[in-house]
C-alpha cells in the first residue's frame, strides 16, 4: 500500500465538515479546561459522582482500595459476584491509574465507535457526532471513568456485526456488554431472538413488544423478588417513582412501563427542583431529557420514529427491559439515545426506514 501523507492536504472536504471541524476543536479545548478545572478537583475531594452525575467516585475508590491491597470487605463483596456492572470501570481505573489517561481512552473509544458506524452504515458522521454531543451525558462520559462510552462501543460493534453478519464480532460485542453492563447484553440478545425464527411473531413487532412486557410483568416479581424488594426500599424517597415501582412489584408492570420510560426520558423537564434547588446533577439530567425531545422531534420530522425501523425497534425493546430498574436514572437509557441518533443521522429521504422489516437485518434502505 502506497501511503502519501501529502494527499491529506489536497483532499476536498464538504462545507459541513469545514464548519464542524473548528467547532469540534473548540469543544475539545473546552472539555480539557473542564477536565483540569473541575474534574481533577472533584476526584480529589470525592465529589465527581455528584458534580457530573456519574458513579466515577465509586469506581476510583474501589480501584484505589484494590491497588493499596486493603482487602476492604465492602469492596471485595461488591466485586465478588457475576455479572457485575462494576468490573469494567473499576478495572479501567485500576489499570490506568490516571484521570487523564481515562479521558483519552474515552475519546479513543468514542472516535473508534463513530468510525465503525460510519464504515457500516450510510450515515452523516457529522450529524451523528453533533446529536451525540447535544446530550451532556456524552460529555460527562468522555470526561470521567464510566460505563456509557463502553456502551456506545459495544453497541457499535454489535450493529456492525449484524450489518456484516459476522459471528465473531457479535460474540465480542456481547462479551463486552456482559462485562460492562449486563443489561445491554440482555437487550442485544432479546433483539436477536425477536428478529430470529425463534419468534413466530417477528413480523409483528407491536405484538412482540406486548409479549415482552407481559413476560416481564410476571417473571420479574417472581425471579427477582429479593432484589426488587431491596431496590424498592432504596427508592422509598421518590413519590411518583415509588407508586410505579409498587405497581411493578405487584404484577402490574404493564401499567407502569410507559410512565417509567417517560419519567427517565422526560421527567426532569417538569421537575421543579431544577429551578428551586439547582445543582449540576439536575442540570445535566435536565439537558439530557431536553436532548431526547430535540432528537425525537428530528425523527418525527423525518418520519422515521416507527417500529418498522430496526434501530427504533431495538431501542424500544431495550427501554422496556431497562425500565424495570426501580430508580430513575436517565444514564441507563443512553444506549437508546445512541440508537436514535444513528437513525436520525441516516442519509436518506424523509420517511425512508433504516432496516424495515422486509429488508435484511440492520441494512439501510436505499435513499
Amino acid at each position: 500500500m502506497n501511503l502519501n501523507p501529502l494527499k491529506i492536504l489536497y483532499k476536498r472536504i464538504s462545507f459541513t465538515s469545514a464548519v464542524l471541524l473548528p467547532v469540534l476543536i473548540a469543544y475539545l479545548a473546552i472539555t480539557f479546561v473542564i477536565f483540569y478545572r473541575a474534574v481533577i478537583p472533584s476526584y480529589e475531594d470525592g465529589s465527581t459522582s455528584w458534580t457530573f452525575a456519574v458513579d466515577s467516585t465509586i469506581y476510583t475508590d474501589y480501584a484505589d482500595s484494590l491497588r493499596a491491597g486493603r482487602n476492604d470487605p465492602l469492596v471485595l463483596g461488591a466485586l465478588a459476584y457475576f455479572p457485575n456492572t462494576l468490573w469494567a470501570p473499576v478495572l479501567i481505573a485500576l489499570a490506568l491509574n490516571s484521570a487523564l489517561l481515562v479521558m483519552l481512552l474515552n475519546y479513543a473509544l468514542f472516535v473508534i465507535s463513530i468510525w465503525i458506524l460510519k464504515r457500516g452504515f450510510s450515515i452523516s458522521a457529522a450529524a451523528l457526532v453533533v446529536l451525540l454531543l447535544l446530550n451532556p451525558t456524552t460529555t460527562t462520559s468522555l470526561l470521567c471513568v464510566n460505563k456509557e462510552v463502553l456502551d456506545l462501543f459495544s453497541i457499535s460493534i454489535f450493529l456492525y456485526s449484524q450489518r456484516k453478519h459476522n459471528s465473531w464480532l457479535l460474540l465480542i460485542a456481547l462479551g463486552l456488554a456482559l462485562f460492562n453492563r449486563y443489561e445491554i447484553c440482555i437487550v442485544m440478545l432479546v433483539y436477536k431472538i425477536a428478529q430470529s425464527g425463534l419468534n413466530p411473531w417477528r413480523e409483528k413487532r407491536f405484538v412482540t413488544l406486548l409479549l415482552l412486557v407481559g413476560s416481564l410483568n410476571f417473571a420479574m416479581p417472581i425471579w427477582g423478588a429479593r432484589e426488587l424488594a431491596r431496590r424498592f426500599n432504596e427508592a422509598q424517597y421518590a413519590g411518583f417513582v415509588k407508586v410505579l415501582d409498587n405497581l411493578q412489584m405487584h404484577y402490574l408492570y404493564v401499567l407502569a412501563v410507559i410512565p417509567k420510560i417517560a419519567e427517565n426520558l422526560f421527567g426532569q423537564l417538569v421537575n421543579p427542583l431544577v429551578w428551586q434547588e439547582p445543582n449540576s446533577w439536575l442540570y445535566i439530567n435536565f439537558f439530557n431529557n431536553l436532548a431526547y425531545v430535540i432528537l425525537i422531534l428530528v425523527l418525527i420530522k423525518k418520519r422515521q420514529l416507527k417500529l418498522r425501523n430496526d434501530l427504533v425497534y431495538f431501542g424500544t425493546l431495550g427501554a422496556v427491559i431497562v425500565a424495570q430498574a426501580l430508580v430513575i436514572q436517565p444514564r441507563y437509557f443512553y444506549f437508546m439515545y445512541v440508537l436514535l441518533c444513528l437513525q436520525a443521522a441516516h442519509k436518506g429521504a424523509p420517511g425512508r426506514a433504516v432496516n424495515p422489516s422486509h429488508h435484511p437485518p440492520l441494512a439501510f434502505a436505499d435513499a
